[in-house]
């Protein structure tokens, strides 16, 4: 299982606390930085991915990803990524 933001792999589980809320769909960087800026998630009961800055993950280990709110109701606002709305960014995985 990766251990860094940016060898993470399409499918890996996302959770707020102990709760599996999705699944990385993939990770970005900025310009020409190899370092991850977001994280793309196929959230669970959501249409569509959405982009979480890379900021907001606690950890990563064997489990998954662990993001830094534990309630997954502070994520609902997020909006639906659109890779278009990201022109400096760049897919990394």
């Amino acid at each position: 299982m990766p251990r860094t933001l940016e060898t993470l792999t399409p499918g890996t589980a996302v959770f707020c606390g102990e709760t599996r809320v999705g699944a990385v769909r993939a990770v970005y960087a900025e310009g020409e930085s190899r370092s991850a800026a977001l994280i793309v998630v196929d959230w669970d009961g959501r249409p569509g991915p959405i982009s979480l800055p890379a900021t907001e993950v606690m950890t990563v280990d064997e489990k998954g990803v662990t993001l830094m709110n534990s309630d997954a109701h502070t994520y609902a606002m997020l909006v639906e990524f659109e890779e278009s709305r990201y022109p400096t960014v760049h897919k990394l995985s």
